[in-house]
């Protein structure tokens, strides 16, 4: 499996190495059977008879029940369910904050490394787009450790650039006509909320459940600056403003408030699954935390 560029570990600021071992170590008898599907298959955990139809194959009769019963019934089994999940990964130059440390695009990178593995020890297909203010790559959905490799890869590859656009991307995702997926977004949502839930709304529509993964710096939450500051916009680097940030730092506390605010309402009437995760938490225990949380709410 290829590497990642090397990473700093939000816990410890150790260096990692390949990514496939920093998967394994994550989820290994992390958790598993998240969901079951409503279909069956051939698992161990069975689930009812039901009578022979033509058509059927004749190895799945369960003969036992014949000999007793003189009729022909097929075992069926609660199956883990085959999910197509695709993980929606921001790419845009906000994602590069901050310039030390663990950036936003670096966490968001190895939580996508995590649920991938994840996903696929489930025999789930995984898939991938990279956005900004379009799709950069987008790789459809598969259960093979090839293609999770080749995922792999393109996370190793990809760094943030350019504008945002969540509204436009999220819809050209939608067009591509895959109903019914799981879409699990990884961004820091520094966009209009309004355009964030046209575009989210654009994937409910064709029937797809999905994961909202609001990544945070804790400098963003915090707001720690103290004297006059200049503040330059990520994906405009034309656009600055030097500020007295101790005047500013309620200001912005309360922008930043109403706009997360108006996000998760906006996700919780749209029944999305909403989250945030700051990246001075360990990603292994925000995923956890998150995945823990959403099973017994399940």
């Amino acid at each position: 499996m290829t590497e990642l560029s090397t990473f700093l570990r939000p816990a410890d600021v150790a260096r990692l190495g390949r990514l496939e071992i920093i998967a394994r170590e994550l989820v290994e008898g992390f958790i598993k059977g998240l969901h079951l599907s409503p279909a069956k298959g051939s698992s161990t955990e069975f689930a009812e008879h039901r009578p022979y139809a033509c058509g059927d194959e004749i190895r799945r009769i369960d003969w036992r029940t014949f000999a007793r019963t003189d009729r022909y019934y097929l075992k069926e089994y609660d199956d883990e369910t085959n999910v197509r999940a695709t993980l929606i990964l921001d790419s845009s130059e906000s994602m590069a904050y901050p310039q030390a440390d663990i950036t936003k695009f670096q966490y968001a990178k190895f939580l996508a490394a995590a649920l991938g593995y994840l996903l696929l020890r489930q025999r789930d297909g995984i898939g991938l787009a990279v956005i900004h203010s379009r799709i950069r790559h987008y790789l459809p959905p598969r259960a093979t450790a090839q293609h999770l490799g080749g995922i792999f890869r393109t996370l190793s590859d990809i760094e943030p650039e350019g504008p945002t656009d969540l509204a436009v991307t999220l819809g050209q995702i939608a067009s591509h006509g895959h109903s019914r997926n799981l879409m699990i977004i990884l961004s820091d949502f520094l966009d209009d909320p309004a355009k964030i839930l046209r575009g989210v709304a654009q994937l409910r529509h064709r029937g797809c459940e999905v994961i909202a993964l609001r990544i945070v710096d804790p400098s963003e939450a915090d707001f720690p600056f103290t004297n006059w500051t200049v503040f330059r916009d990520p994906e405009d680097d034309t656009r600055r403003l030097r500020i007295d940030a101790r005047q500013m730092r309620e200001i912005y506390r309360d922008n930043l408030a109403a706009h997360q605010e108006a996000l998760k309402k906006g996700c919780t009437a749209a029944q999305i699954d909403y989250s945030v995760l700051q990246t001075d938490t360990p990603f292994e225990v925000g995923l956890a935390t998150f995945l823990d949380r959403r099973n017994r709410l399940r």
